[in-house]
């Protein structure tokens, strides 16, 4: 795992968290920028889980690889699921669903570092 890469994934997420959130707060529904930005996020997902691979097919990698790469999977269907549950919630619960499902994105990649590091916490 590549923890610049991570870091750029964990920073998009949280700048595509708090533009929802403010479109939540302001009463708007969810719009164009927030598919952009969900977008770049799994494009990102997706650069990271083809990196994880190539590392975990080499020697590098945590002990419970399956842990691993069970989170590497799942976390690629986060974003597309918050598009079309938000795009499906025509109020302003729609960008709150994209808050909650990028801010998933982000803790779900601190703790894909902490398996890869081998800190169980």
């Amino acid at each position: 795992m590549t923890n610049a890469l991570a870091t750029v994934i964990i920073v998009v997420s949280l700048l595509a968290a708090a533009y929802s959130l403010w479109s939540a707060w302001r009463d708007r529904a969810m719009g164009v920028p927030h598919l952009v930005a969900l977008g770049v996020l799994e494009v990102l997902l997706i650069t990271q889980a083809v990196v994880g691979f190539v590392k975990l097919s080499g020697d590098e990698g945590p002990q419970s690889s399956a842990t691993f790469v069970g989170y590497l999977l799942a976390i690629l269907l986060i974003p597309p699921a918050g598009a079309g549950w938000g795009l499906l919630e025509r109020s302003r619960y729609g960008p709150g669903v994209i808050v909650v499902a990028c801010l998933a994105v982000a803790v779900m990649i601190v703790r894909m570092q902490q398996i890869w590091q081998g800190t169980n916490v």
